[in-house]
Order: C-alpha cells, then structure tokens, then sequence
C-alpha cells in the first residue's frame, strides 16, 4: 500500500502589521462597569478632560427600553461626579470637549449642562435616528431624509436633505469641525454612504467589502472611516476620501454572526485626533495574530489602525469577553480611551470603582462588565507570546498532543519577513529558523514557518504532560513561556475554504465533488 504523509499548514495573512514601535497603550486601570443592559441603550463618551460618560439602564430588573440612567465618572474612574435618573428611555447620548450631554430623548433633542441636571435648551422632535456633536457645540440630528444642525443655543441653523437613495438611513458622523457630513443608509446587500464637504455636493459610494448596521467616523480634513459586518458575519474597516476613493480595505478576524435586519452589529469603532482608528472585535476560541498585546490570548481584542490601514496595536484585553450582542464599546477622551465590555469569569480588576460586580449569569447572560482604560505608555508591559492553537482550526487555550501543528501567537516571534523552511525524508524541518527556536519543556520543535506575529511549528513526540511549558527565543532573547495541557489526541483538520476539508485521494490528486474518491479507496485527510 502507498503511504502518503501531507502536511498542509495554513498560514493567517500577517500583511499590514509592521508599525512605527514608539505606539503603545498600557492598561490605566480596570474596574467593574455598570450591569450590560442589552437593547437598553448602553452608550459611552468622554470630554476632553477624560471623564467618561455612561449611558444606560438604571437597576438590572429594569424592562427593555425603560427608564434610563446618565452617570458622570471621573477621570480617575473611581468618582462618580453626579448622576441623572432621566425617567424616560434615552435613544442616543453625544458629549462635546467641554462636557455638555447631548440627548435624543422620546419627543425632544435635549443639551445638559456639565451638572448632568441643567437643561440648556431643549427642541421638540419625535423622530430622531442618530445624534452627534462637533467640538464647538454644534449637534447634528438624523432625522428621515435630512440632517439638521444646531448651533450651540440649541436652534436649528441649517438642514441637508439627503441624495435620493432607496434605502433607510440609520448612522450619522460629522468630523471635529462640523465641516464633513457622513450618513449610513441601509440598502441591502450593503449600506450605502453619503459624504457632504463644505465646498462640494453629496457624494455617494458603496465599500468593496459590504457593511450592513456600521460604525461610522469622519477623520479630520474628511476621510470616511466604516467598520461593519455583512450579511455573512464577516468584518471589515474601511477608509474613503472627500471624493469616495478607497484609502484601504482591511478584513478584521471575528467571530460574529450574519448580521440580519432585525439584529444590529454595534460599530465599536472611534477615532483620536490624529485619524487613527479604534476598533474592537471578538475571536471567540480563534486565534488572531497580535502588536504589543496588554494580554494572553482571549475573546475580545483592541485594535488600533494607523490612516494607511497599517496595525498600530493589536492587543487582546484581559478578562473582556464580546458577544454578537454586547460588543466592547470604544469612547476616547483626551489621552484616554476607554473600552466597555462583558467580563468574563476571569476579570480581575485593578481598581474598585462605584459599580458592583453582579453576579455571572443573571439576567440570563454574564451581567458584570469590565470597564478598561488605557493610556499612552510606551512602557507598558506586553506579552511576547500571547497564545498557542492548532495550527488547522486556529482554536485556542485547549490542549495539544505530541506530534500536533500548532500556531503561536504574539510578538517579536521572529523576523518581519517570514521564513517557511522545507524538509525532505532525508533533512527534516529544522529546530532553528530564522534566529527562532521553539521549546516544549526544553526540547526543541521542528519549525514550519517563523514571522515576527506567528510561529508553526510541530510538537515534539516526546511531550507526555500532564502540561508542557512553551518558549519561543528569539536572536537569544526568550519570551514569556505558557503552560499548556496535554492530552493523547486533539485533533484538528485544514480545511480549503473554511468549511472542506483538505483530502487527497489515493492517486495522490486533491479530493473535489469534481475529483471524488472511488468506493473502496483510500483517502488521506
């Protein structure tokens, strides 16, 4: 009988992750956050002072789309400034530099002082979709077909009537100025976008890789930034100039499901002064290749994206996990960016802030969230190696037996450009590639590829367990180890598409529905 060994090793796209090194957040502080109130319009933003602004249900037996609650943290996320039951049910929340709020509320567009009590203006309206605010105070609202804009006494200065488009529009952004106008408008299969200049009519456009429910942002000088999900689940952020011309289209590893018109997609995404983009996405038990990760590898992640699509940081966040529902919410105010999310059962905060922890499983899901603030630190502590998967399923944290592909995950891993050694019968992978060597309690793993986010290699037949610790070395310089359980099996299939697997048939040619095996043959998979 013929024996076939194959080996297939599929490897994740580490395009676009080489950054200036002087960008690093670090962790500020963690603490618990207000209960995740899902559909109960939980939103946050900060001023420019970094104080924070929490938008959201008020006590955890509240119904949906009641009462809602405006709570003001300080910077140091230990103080709560005031707080404002407001009785009704809050649509949408906006705060300018100076900490005036900015709420759409059931039958009027309301401006709070910086007390969170003091009504500066109020303007009846009923129909208000999506609500936002430029630095000199002006408010923008959504509302059917046009954009209405504010001045800063709260009167209506000006409205722009949309470009007739068959479709619903539902997600508003204007840059820091006010100067640029950027309106969402659903249309199946893929959003629509239409950017107003100071100087130059609508401009419509659709991106390459669909978005239905996104994120939206306007960069300073005008540039559109998107982050959604299409109809299949698939992530993608994407940057546009005054004109509509693609600046990048950059797909985001993710693990959610297909988005549908009853089921909105949280945007998650912002932008700093400097047109940077901040995303948050979720990888569930998937790996995903990482810069200056603050954590081991998890379930949601941070990633921050310079305006030529470059990676600044990816990091994953510790104790944060984001489900298709509640997805880490992004706010940045002065130095700060804040991250809100669901806490997992690990969430170890570095602080006691004002909110309790509630208990795991309320209300049906994990009630407690984390509430992350980080900061500029290019001192933070980072972690080299962040995880180890099977290097077929990309499933993470799960043991892995002797003679497994596995992928490593992290940073400094290896050389910027990739090195994939070749073996024969005669000359077996190497142990040493690329200045990278790979250890399994001590003993060194034949190597497959080596790159500075991503290692494949091979585990040694001699792991026995029950735990084996990893290292990766790197031009003589260890990374922190992980310790890892072991098991007899664990098995893990590549795949052509995601979905087939890989097999070959027999003769050797590649198993197809146009290209079966025959009955009674052999097929290596």
């Amino acid at each position: 009988m013929l024996q076939r060994t194959f080996v297939c090793l599929l490897l994740a796209a580490a395009a676009g992750l080489a950054a200036p090194p002087d960008f690093l957040l670090g962790i500020n502080y963690s603490e618990w956050g207000p209960y995740y109130g899902v559909g109960n319009g939980l939103q946050i933003a900060a001023d420019s002072s970094g104080a924070l602004y929490i938008l959201s249900q008020c006590t955890l037996t509240d119904t949906l789309n009641g009462p809602s609650c405006l709570t003001k943290y300080g910077a140091d996320g230990k103080t709560v400034s005031w707080q404002n039951h407001l009785g009704v049910f809050a649509r949408s929340m906006a705060v300018d530099p100076g900490g005036d709020v900015y709420l759409s509320l059931p039958s009027s567009v309301e401006k709070l002082g910086a007390d969170g009590t003091t009504v500066l203006w109020s303007l009846p309206i009923t129909i208000v979709s999506a609500l936002t605010v430029d630095t000199t105070g002006r408010a923008f609202l959504l509302t059917g077909s046009s954009v209405i804009r504010l001045n800063a006494a709260g009167t209506i200065d000006a409205t722009f009537d949309l470009p007739f488009i068959s479709g619903m529009p539902e997600a508003l952004a204007v840059d820091p100025t006010g100067s640029y106008i950027l309106v969402a408008i659903r249309v199946y299969p893929s959003d629509t976008f239409a950017l107003l200049g100071p100087a130059s009519p609508w401009v419509t456009f659709a991106p390459p890789l669909g978005t239905l429910f996104p994120g939206i942002s306007v960069a300073p000088g005008g540039d559109a930034v998107v982050y959604g999900t299409d109809l299949s689940g698939n992530r993608s952020l994407q940057r546009f100039d005054t004109t509509g011309a693609v600046v990048f289209t950059k797909a985001i590893p993710s693990q959610t499901e297909p988005a549908s018109s009853n089921e909105e997609a949280p945007g998650n995404l912002a932008l700093d002064a400097a047109g940077n983009a901040y995303i948050t996405s979720y990888t569930a038990a998937f790996g995903t290749p990482v810069r200056n990760s603050l954590a081991p590898c998890g379930s949601a992640w941070l990633g921050v994206y310079a305006p030529d699509g470059s990676a600044l940081q990816i990091t994953y966040l510790p104790g944060a996990t984001s489900t298709e529902f509640a997805f880490g919410l992004i706010a940045i105010g002065g130095s700060s960016v804040f991250v809100l999310d669901v806490a997992d059962t690990t969430f170890n905060p570095t602080q006691t802030g004002p909110f309790p922890q509630y208990p795991f499983g309320s209300q049906g899901s994990s009630a407690s969230s984390a509430l992350i603030s980080l900061v500029p630190n290019p001192n933070a502590q980072t972690v080299p190696l962040a995880c180890v998967a099977n290097a077929a399923t990309f499933v993470t944290n799960t043991a892995i037996t002797p003679g497994e592909l596995v992928a490593l995950y992290g940073n400094s891993l290896g050389p910027a450009q990739g090195v994939g050694p070749e073996a024969t019968l005669q000359s077996p992978y190497p142990t040493q590639a690329g200045g990278t060597q790979v250890t399994f309690d001590g003993k060194p793993a034949p190597l497959l590829w080596v790159q500075d986010s991503q290692v494949n290699a091979a585990v040694p037949w001699s792991v026995a367990g029950p735990t084996t610790q990893i290292c990766v070395t790197y031009n003589n310089t260890q990374t922190n180890c992980l310790t890892m359980p072991v098991a007899q099996s664990a098995p893990g299939v590549f795949t052509v598409d995601g979905v087939h697997a890989v097999a070959l048939n027999q003769d050797g040619t590649m198993n197809s529905a146009s290209n079966p095996a025959p009955r009674n043959s052999i097929v290596a998979i």
